[in-house]
């Protein structure tokens, strides 16, 4: 790690996509803590989006209970990283852990301080999206603190299409989190008021088992009562219960509200019930594993209907469309028809539909059981990689849960991921007659698209690139 001004770093931790350092401040004396993200952000369109949200982030740091941001930028490896406050006490999950749970009037005089530390991150415009205890970091003067706001923007960078899906942590994201659904301030006020249950009974409120085990399951697991916690009063119990409604439009809206329903200070009404989830259909006859990728789109939708409470109905052209949202969702949208015109990111419009602009290179595919393919994008195609993009498209919904292969398959995506249009793309003088060709579903904000990817038959990593206007 090298770090402009920033001596001595020593690893503290890491995560699945971070590692923490502790490093000295040469010009002001003092060790601060660096975080570095593994995850590359390869356009200036990530580029900006990060650092506009770390400097919002800076903003916060005279809050007493926001971990003070001092720097952030980006290494030469594209890889984003922010320089914070050294917080020495440890984390909230730590304590968790060591003490057990904590008393009911300790942890109130903390939701209130986190809530209004969240409340003046919405007014600047910030989301924290990741709130759980382990983010929740100790002072040395024994002060509670939220960590990394800042972070949040990476959740959508472009590179990674399950990073979203794959950075949450279940048991305390918001159910409509799990539909990829637009993150919310409502989303934070479910995340704190569950962060404050685990601290209370020392486990989350709903435990998600994760993977998931089916998604009816995971439908019943977002929507099952939260229990009473032995000690807590009844108040403090419809507080966090009403913060911890599944149905976004019925719970408390805003973290000022949630603060100040902690301190007493408003009049609550009892929560809203809980609606039941939608009547299942009779299952369908299970088709062939060739066939499995619609089913998955299936599945999908459903978690939609279970996440966020509105009916979806599948009409026979494969559109969707919500009742009692006000209009419609998916690609029938005024929005979407008009993001349609414009190419998904690294594209461009070709004669047979969008071919790669820029050169766009892969590390390897990961695929597992019931996920969707993902493959992480490196900084420049002149580093080691495996994959190449050439050609892609947006997709209808969102991104099957199925590897490449089947995904290869799917309608939308069977006749433009071909041979032939590797070949068509590639630049002159380059030979790819035997490369190979898989696909990989990404996010662009609320819309999703797939990258069609060539890789040399025989194997082995590049540092050139085929595709697109530079080598």
């Amino acid at each position: 790690m090298h770090i402009p001004g920033l001596t001595n770093p020593q690893p503290l931790g890491s995560g699945g996509f971070a590692t923490v350092y502790r490093a000295h401040q040469v010009q002001l004396g003092r060790d601060v803590a660096v975080k570095i993200d593994n995850r590359v952000l390869a356009n200036e369109r990530d580029r900006r989006r990060f650092l506009r949200e770390a400097h919002a982030a800076a903003r916060l740091s005279g809050h007493p209970n926001v971990v003070a941001v001092h720097d952030a930028n980006i290494t030469p490896q594209g890889m984003p990283y922010i320089v914070m406050e050294l917080c020495t006490g440890g984390s909230l999950h730590d304590v968790l852990k060591k003490n057990g749970p904590l008393p009911a009037e300790q942890v109130r005089h903390l939701g209130v301080q986190l809530a209004d530390a969240l409340a003046a991150a919405h007014a600047e415009g910030v989301l924290h999206r990741d709130i759980k205890p382990a983010n929740i970091l100790i002072d040395r003067y024994g002060t509670a603190k939220l960590a990394d706001f800042g972070l949040a923007a990476l959740l959508d960078a472009a590179g990674d299409s399950t990073v979203t899906r794959d950075a949450l942590s279940p048991s305390y994201a918001p159910p409509e989190a799990f539909a990829m659904a637009a993150p919310t301030v409502a989303g934070d006020v479910y995340a704190l008021a569950a962060t404050l249950y685990d601290l209370l009974a020392g486990k989350p409120p709903r435990p998600v088992p994760w993977p998931i085990e089916s998604f009816d399951h995971l439908g019943e697991v977002l929507r099952s009562p939260v229990p009473p916690v032995p000690g807590v009063p009844d108040e403090f119990h419809q507080t966090l219960v009403r913060a911890l409604h599944p149905d976004v439009t019925a719970r408390t809206p805003t973290a000022a509200r949630f603060r100040d329903e902690l301190r007493g200070a408003v009049p609550v009404a009892p929560p809203a019930p809980v609606a039941p989830p939608p009547v299942r259909r009779a299952p369908e006859p299970v088709p062939s594993p060739k066939k499995r990728w619609p089913v998955v789109v299936g599945a999908v939708v459903g978690v939609v209907a279970i996440g966020i409470g509105v009916w979806v109905a599948i009409p026979p052209d494969g559109t969707t469309s919500a009742a009692g949202t006000g209009g419609t969702s998916g690609s029938g949208t005024a929005a979407n028809a008009a993001s349609d015109k414009l190419p998904p990111p690294f594209l461009k419009a070709c004669a047979a539909g969008y071919c790669v602009a820029e050169p766009a290179c892969y590390h390897g595919f990961v695929e597992s059981g019931g996920q969707a393919t993902t493959a992480r994008k490196v900084g420049s195609c002149a580093d080691e990689h495996y994959w190449e993009a050439y050609a892609g498209g947006w997709l209808s919904g969102d991104i099957p849960k199925v590897d490449s292969d089947d995904l290869l398959k799917a309608p939308e995506i069977a006749g433009i991921c071909t041979k032939a249009a590797l070949t068509a793309n590639t630049r002159p003088k380059v030979d790819t007659s035997t490369w190979r060709v898989g696909v990989v579903g990404f996010k662009d904000g609320d819309r999703s698209y797939f990258l069609c990817m060539g890789a040399p038959g025989e194997g082995g990593e590049s540092t050139t690139s085929a595709f697109g206007s530079g080598g």
